[in-house]
């Protein structure tokens, strides 16, 4: 390889000529709009493959350009992987898949495997990969990779030989950007498994009649182990449904790597131990009676009735939803179900009118428009002691925010000053 093509810049940009300075090889990160003005003869001039970043879409003037000129075109996470020495596991689905590749991860190192979550979680793998080169992680060859993988990484990842993996669940997200609707989606998620050993492809509870782990099972709010109980759930913070579900695969990409019937007492710790990450269903504050919860991360409707089904012994009728934000053409219908348990819903964002549409007739139904702190200060006005004021948008950031973090920490921020 002579000269690298970085299409989008950001985090996989910085991580890819990261990597390309660590194999001393010539890389430009550019956009389209950067590009607009310049020849694409030019811009193409001695590059033999081109790296795309998850953002990049298929209409992109360049991405197109590389194609008619047959140049290879692969992922930020596929380059990583080219230099990778390690082992790796990987994770795919619509919901669950942070909190399931930060398990596996958490997991592994208790159990004295040497493991570093990385991908779509935040942390490029070939930034990781562009460490191992410089000599600043040692016995590189017996670091885990654990990978969370977006559709949109796999789309463009054609080589990515994991030990095991997991698909968790495939709901409505993304459409806008899938013509064949769902089924492409779940196409594409598919993709993951192409260099998998079949006996390690793993699904998640909700897709019955699937391989999962065999030596480990979830029944009753208990984990088993060959037939005997590990250990009660509710003795962790992984005992509501979608968060079993997260476990469970967990549990089966770690029995791909290491022994875990001998290490059973180590797993049950470790499992008591982890806490999942923020913005995933957080109580940010409780005033007067009442909780504030951020569950910013959730982005499509199947995580908000995760949320809201996680909550439900505490549920009589008394959670007053925000939701709303960047629409993703998503089917918000399946959200009709959660009316029995809402006080009130108020909706924001450039979909908020949609998701408004879903409750009417059922629920009191409040539009803030695009301003997000009259929706924080409606719900409290709205609240009373005992009720739950759930952030959990069905949606993505990206109209209002930065990202979902961003939108969390401003609903922490908003209930802080109420």
């Amino acid at each position: 390889m002579k000269k690298l093509l970085m299409i989008g810049g950001g985090v996989s940009g910085n991580a890819v000529a990261e990597l390309s300075a660590a194999l001393d090889i010539e890389c430009c990160v550019t956009s389209d709009v950067q590009a607009a003005q310049e020849d694409l003869d030019k811009i193409f001039a001695g590059v033999d493959l081109v790296v795309v970043s998850p953002g990049v879409l298929p209409t992109s003037k360049l991405y197109n350009a590389a194609v008619e000129r047959n140049i290879e075109v692969i992922s930020e996470l596929e380059l990583g992987v080219r230099y990778f020495p390690g082992p790796m596991v990987a994770v795919t689905g619509t919901n669950g898949k942070t909190t399931t590749v930060e398990l596996t991860e958490f997991i592994l190192n208790k159990l004295g495997v040497r493991a570093v979550a990385a991908g779509n979680i935040g942390l490029p793998l070939s930034a990781v990969s562009a460490k191992i080169l410089r000599g600043e992680i040692a016995h590189a060859e017996e670091l885990v990779a654990v990978l969370e993988v977006s559709s949109f990484q796999l789309k463009h990842t054609h080589q990515l030989p994991a030990v095991a993996a997991v698909l968790l669940n495939i709901e409505s997200d993304h459409i806008n950007r899938y013509p064949g609707g769902i089924s492409e989606y779940q196409a594409v998620k598919e993709r993951i498994f192409a260099q998998v050993p079949p006996e390690n492809r793993f699904y998640g509870m909700s897709m019955s009649g699937r391989n999962q782990c065999g030596k480990f099972a979830i029944a009753a709010n208990q984990l088993y182990c060959e037939n005997s109980v590990l250990l009660d759930l509710s003795e962790s913070a992984l005992s509501a449904p979608h968060n079993q579900e997260n476990l469970l695969a967990a549990i089966s990409l770690c029995s791909c790597v290491t022994d875990l019937s001998v290490q059973k007492s180590e797993l049950a710790a470790a499992v008591r131990e982890f806490k999942t990450g923020d913005h995933r269903i957080s109580l940010v504050a409780e005033k007067n009676g009442v909780k504030y919860i951020d569950d910013s991360k959730a982005t499509n409707p199947a995580a908000v009735i995760a949320a809201v089904k996680s909550l439900q012994k505490q549920m009589q009728n008394n959670i007053i939803l925000i939701a709303g934000g960047l629409d993703k053409d998503m089917d918000f219908a399946p959200l009709a179900a959660l009316s029995k348990y809402l006080k009130k819903v108020i909706v924001y964002g450039r979909c908020g009118n949609r998701i408004a549409g879903v409750f009417a007739g059922k629920n009191e139904v409040f539009d803030a428009g695009s301003d997000f702190a009259l929706a924080v200060k409606t719900a409290h006005a709205s609240a009373e002691s005992g009720d739950i004021v759930l952030l959990s948008p069905a949606a993505a950031s990206m109209d209002m925010f930065k990202d979902y973090k961003e939108r969390g920490n401003k609903f922490a921020e908003l209930v802080s000053k109420l």
